[in-house]
């Protein structure tokens, strides 16, 4: 049966937790973006919702492979659905690894866009991703970045050495982004969270050398995106608590100013 690598036995199935609650913090990140963007209309905020509907669907597609690995029942409904659709496997055609490689590069392929879209969302820019040349940069990008997701497919190192290139540069990004921000926490924050998103790809490239790294690397992934929802809730805490004062600040009374009047002059 395919499999990218070998995890620890007593970890199957702890690490499908941790992914769903990945998937569920970037699902609530992504829908709070949104509606950011739908107030404002900054592109970015409307890109950084994507990004995270991108690694949501990443987590997903992950979560299906992994579950159809490790347990023997979804794989007989799997197997069930899926032969009368595609019928038989024809002599040299092998449709088990075809669907599991798909699902990996489909998991990879959306992982690595959002990586390279928050990318170039952290880089203080006017303009980003309008001007001709930077489109057309991200549409090599792309290319590229399918190019290595169908390697990886043969060799995982590569998806994640590409997911830790691309982060390590994200992570300097947020840390110029936090020097600028006068010490603001919620910078240091998120710059924080990427860090640990770059930690947790690290210990994914050694699995090889060391399968134990895989549950350090799905560690340092929850971490990330704990930290993340942290950042989340004390940004809507604030919101809150704005609203709230707004609406029990007692109205103000506004004088309408009259112009004194004039001293008559006695002659």
């Amino acid at each position: 049966m395919f499999r990218l690598f070998y995890t620890p036995d007593w970890f199957n199935g702890l690490d499908l937790v941790f992914d769903t609650i990945s998937l569920l913090v970037a699902l609530l990140i992504a829908a709070y973006s949104w509606r950011v963007y739908k107030v404002h209309r900054e592109n970015k905020y409307g890109y950084f919702s994507f990004s995270f509907v991108l690694i949501a669907l990443a987590f997903a597609a992950k979560m299906v492979m992994q579950g159809l690995l490790y347990y023997a029942p979804l794989r007989n409904a799997a197997t069930a659905v899926l032969v009368p659709v595609v019928g038989k496997a024809a002599t040299g055609i092998n449709y088990s690894q075809f669907f599991f490689r798909s699902g990996f590069f489909i998991s990879m392929i959306t992982m690595l866009g959002a990586w390279l879209l928050l990318f170039f969302i952290s880089q203080k820019k006017e303009g980003r991703l309008k001007k001709y040349y930077e489109v057309s940069q991200i549409t090599l990008f792309v290319y590229l970045l399918l190019l290595i997701s169908v390697v990886s497919n043969f060799k995982y190192e590569v998806f994640y050495l590409t997911s830790a290139v691309i982060l390590g540069m994200t992570v300097l990004n947020y840390y110029k982004n936090y020097l600028n921000s006068n010490g603001n926490k919620n910078a240091l924050r998120v710059m924080i969270a990427f860090l640990l998103f770059l930690l947790g790809n690290f210990a994914f490239i050694f699995v090889f050398l060391l399968p134990g790294l895989y549950v350090f690397g799905e560690i340092f992934m929850l971490l990330g995106f704990l930290v993340l929802l942290q950042t989340y809730a004390k940004i809507q805490r604030r919101r809150a608590d704005v609203f709230a004062s707004a609406k029990t600040m007692p109205p103000k009374n506004h004088k309408v100013p009259f112009p004194k009047p004039r001293k008559q002059v006695t002659q």
